[in-house]
């Protein structure tokens, strides 16, 4: 993945407010990926960095508040933009987000900020954003390229 792929309509005319964040791709033994289901839709889990936080720091704050789990964070996949705005245009975003090989940890106490869905690939186009999909099928075509060279 790369910091010049970009998904999403860029508009000249407006100003977009910039985010990072960091997200894990997470599969079961299914072949499943986790997801986390919010108001507004389906998400890899992860999310923004707040300042003065790494990438992996991020990452496993995220998690644990949205899936109430420990994470293991792996390999860094890569970087890539998404542009968005709101259905009623009031805010648009220039999400900058990373990406990381992960798998659950221990299971925490507490109520998870979301609930964790498992998707399979198939049905990755419910996720909301154009670069969750890529990164999903980046990361699952990889892993069947990787399986067919070490038959």
């Amino acid at each position: 993945m790369s910091e010049d792929l970009k998904f999403g309509s860029f508009n000249p005319e407006v100003d977009y407010r910039r985010r990072a964040g960091a997200y894990a791709v997470i599969f079961d033994e299914q072949g499943r990926f986790a997801s986390v289901k919010a108001r507004k839709g389906f998400f890899l889990p992860g999310g923004g960095i707040e300042a003065g936080e790494s990438l992996e720091e991020t990452l496993i704050r995220e998690v644990r508040e949205e899936c109430a789990h420990e994470v293991i964070v792996g390999r860094f996949l890569g970087s890539a933009i998404q542009y968005h705005s709101e259905s009623n245009g009031s805010r648009h975003w220039e999400f900058h987000c990373s990406y990381f090989a992960a798998e659950f940890g221990t299971r925490l106490d507490g109520q998870p900020e979301h609930e964790l869905i498992w998707l399979e690939l198939s049905e990755a186009d419910q996720l909301k954003f154009d670069i969750h999909r890529w990164a999903i099928n980046q990361v699952s075509t990889a892993t069947v390229r990787e399986r067919l060279e070490t038959q």
